[in-house]
């Protein structure tokens, strides 16, 4: 066997060639207990730590020789690794006294490659105390520091970790900027898991602007970066896998990822990813085992970690507050507001302010509006404008949800709901313990009659079978109901519908009889008063709509309203209000499943007025939405909305000429003409003069 001195020369040769594998089996023959020469040992104690091997990274520190690592760059080194990790696996104290001293030992040394790296371990020690103010500046001195020295490498980790720092500070556009000149340089270092590390910072900026086919796409990179260097590191990127899952709202596979992550992170010590993904466990579990995401939840807080206690007190409030604990929701979201405002964490107190009003909501559900209440409503309006500054739409939508369950504005609601929707939210989210499942999904209507398109009437959302409507009468006498949205009949004028070949007496009788039926088929098991769902008395007969969900007169609401908001926003100025004018009107259409009695159960001007009236009113959204397409530059789905009026009526004059100015607009000339063309033709058939073509 060659001797300690020969081996460590070789083990020296290998690292300034950069084969630092090879440097490191050559490491492996030497006795544990032989002392190494100080600048091996932190160089490769640093090479260790990059890989997440922070315990092996410690070992290598102590076995430094002590003569040439007692003073000087080498012992500043030595210190600012054995801070590093330190900080790495949760002990605060150790970190920052080692920091402290590692940075007066560089000083002394006047060598900046020792200062760069004493720095990098101050900036960490005072990011886990949560002092931005000192953690920003021993940032600032690092990096001037790894310039004047030229280590591309610390250069390299001190932007992904200022990029990281601007994530949290709810800065995700400006870290997505740094974090990209990051892995520019990353590209071409010699460590992968450094660029890997840049990768995952970007991720968690991606992820913070919602852009969560980036975050994915980031985050899976750096995980196979980090697994194909066998780096226990590769925990972050499960954990940033699973971060993204949790967003999405797919909780089976953040689950997964989560519990992968705890496994690989667990045996180095790894506190910062362990605590993590505690909290992520503890809001996928809850709907499973609200027990055990209580047990993960308390976990996560309790357990020392670099990153502080804003996500385990989160994860802990949420499983409270969706458990019924509110006085402990309330607790966890003060504690969190208090450290998020210190740490300068945006997104933390935005949360914690949400935490907190649903706390109080539903503390006293049943408050009547007033100071209160509006204090609640308030605190929702003020992280709403958190996440607006952040960026962060999925938050900002689920937001706008939360105000929206909270004003009673159904429309709204579904609003909030159709853009998480478009930014890859699942349905599951409701069963993540967080905002979403405090509040629960919208209650399924006990009753619910759907007449636009075929008739169908639900139960607690099962559709009653045909052989349960008993008579093709009564499914008659609920649709016309339906046509009213509420409003009253009269008994005369529904018996002479119903049965107008009979005489007045007994079609009245008649119509008596069938209002019991049709409320046994509303009520089948007669739990409420007779007149709960379908009120009658002497002179007329109503469907309840307060507790009949009637698809006609939710949609009537929903498209004027619409409308009023689109009209009120011609007069602003803000881009903002006019795309969530699109926005509503999209969910308006939607709410348009097709033409009321389109089933042709009813003939006659009973029901052909309501199917004109709401036909035409669903014309006029359709009109509206593509003219604000138009507007807002969208020549696309302009295009596409008149061309659905159109394909409904060939001889929409206003339509024609729509969709022409929107093929215009969008550079396509050739298909204006030629759909002019067909517009004149089809003026030409009903003796109308056609306009000219637009002025290009």
């Amino acid at each position: 066997m060659s001797d300690p001195e020969s081996v460590a020369r070789l083990a020296e040769s290998a690292l300034h060639q950069g084969r630092f594998d090879e440097a490191l089996r050559q490491l492996a023959t030497i006795p544990s207990e032989a002392p190494l020469p100080a600048r091996l040992a932190w160089q490769l104690g640093r090479v260790l730590h990059q890989r997440g091997e922070f315990e092996a990274a410690e070992a290598l520190y102590g076995r430094a020789a002590g003569g040439a690592g007692d003073t000087g760059a080498d012992r500043a080194q030595l210190l600012a690794g054995r801070s590093a990790a330190r900080w790495a696996r949760g002990d605060r104290a150790r970190a920052r006294s080692l920091a402290d001293e590692a940075v007066r030992v560089a000083e002394s040394s006047r060598d900046d490659a020792a200062l760069a790296a004493a720095c990098l371990a101050q900036a960490l020690a005072a990011f886990s105390e949560g002092d931005r103010a000192a953690n920003e500046h021993a940032y600032a001195r690092a990096f001037a520091a790894a310039e004047r020295a030229g280590d591309v490498g610390l250069q390299l980790r001190i932007r992904s970790n200022v990029g990281s720092r601007l994530v949290e500070e709810g800065r995700p556009r400006e870290a997505v900027d740094a974090l990209t000149e990051a892995i520019r340089l990353g590209e071409g270092a010699a460590q992968p898991t450094l660029l890997a590390l840049a990768l995952h910072n970007r991720a968690e900026a991606w992820l913070g602007l919602s852009d969560l086919h980036a975050a994915r796409a980031d985050a899976g990179r750096a995980l196979t970066l980090w697994q194909r260097e066998g780096s226990p590191l590769a925990a972050f990127g499960l954990l940033m896998t699973a971060r993204v899952h949790l967003a999405r709202g797919s909780a089976w596979q953040a689950t997964a990822a989560y519990r992968e992550a705890v496994a690989m992170a667990e045996p180095d010590g790894n506190a910062q990813v362990v605590a993590q993904a505690w909290a992520g466990l503890a809001r996928t579990c809850y709907a499973d085992d609200p027990v055990e995401a209580a047990r993960y939840a308390e976990l996560s807080r309790t357990l020392p970690s670099a990153a502080g206690p804003v996500i385990g007190e989160l994860a802990a409030g949420w499983v409270a507050l969706c458990g019924g604990d509110t006085d402990s929701a309330a607790r966890h979201a003060a504690d969190v507001r208090s450290e998020a405002g210190r740490r300068r964490d945006p997104a933390g107190l935005a949360e914690a302010m949400e935490l907190a009003a649903l706390a109080a909501h539903r503390a006293d559900a049943a408050a009547a509006p007033g100071r209160t209440s509006a204090r609640r409503a308030a605190g929702l309006v003020e992280a709403a404008a958190v996440w607006a500054d952040t960026g962060n739409e999925v938050a900002l939508a689920t937001n706008a949800l939360l105000r929206a369950r909270h004003a009673g504005d159904r429309l709204s609601e579904d609003v909030a709901w159709q853009r998480l929707h478009r930014l890859g939210v699942r349905d599951d989210v409701w069963h993540i313990a967080g905002p979403l499942a405090a509040i629960g999904p919208p209650p399924v209507p006990e009753v619910a009659v759907q007449a636009l398109g075929h008739l169908a009437v639900l139960l607690s959302g099962t559709p009653v079978p045909p052989a349960g409507w008993q008579s093709r009468k009564a499914r008659e006498l609920v649709k016309v109901l339906a046509g009213r949205m509420g409003g009253p009949v009269t008994r005369t004028a529904l018996a002479a519908l119903l049965w107008p070949d009979t005489a007045p007496e007994v079609a009245n009788r008649r119509l008596s009889v069938l209002i019991s039926t049709a409320r046994g088929i509303l009520d089948p098991e007669r739990r409420h008063p007779a007149d709960r769902f379908l009120v009658s008395d002497h002179s007329s007969v109503r469907l309840d709509t307060e507790h009949v969900a009637v698809d006609t007169a939710r949609f009537h609401d929903a498209a004027r309203a619409a409308l009023a908001a689109d009209a009120a926003a011609d007069g602003s100025r803000d881009t903002g209000a006019a795309v969530d004018v699109v926005a509503r009107l999209e969910v308006v259409v939607g709410m348009y499943t097709g033409d009321f009695g389109d089933d042709g159960e009813i003939a006659g001007e009973w029901s052909e007025r309501p199917r004109a009236a709401f036909a035409e009113l669903h014309r006029d959204v359709v009109r509206t939405l593509a003219r604000r397409c138009l507007r807002l530059g969208r020549c696309d789905a302009a295009s596409g909305w008149y061309l659905r009026l159109i394909g409904d009526d060939a001889y929409d004059e206003s339509a024609h000429l729509g969709l022409i100015a929107a093929l215009s607009a969008a550079g396509r000339h050739g298909e204006a003409r030629r759909r002019y063309r067909d517009y004149a033709e089809r003026m030409q058939e009903i003796e109308v003069v056609a306009a000219p073509f637009p002025a290009e």
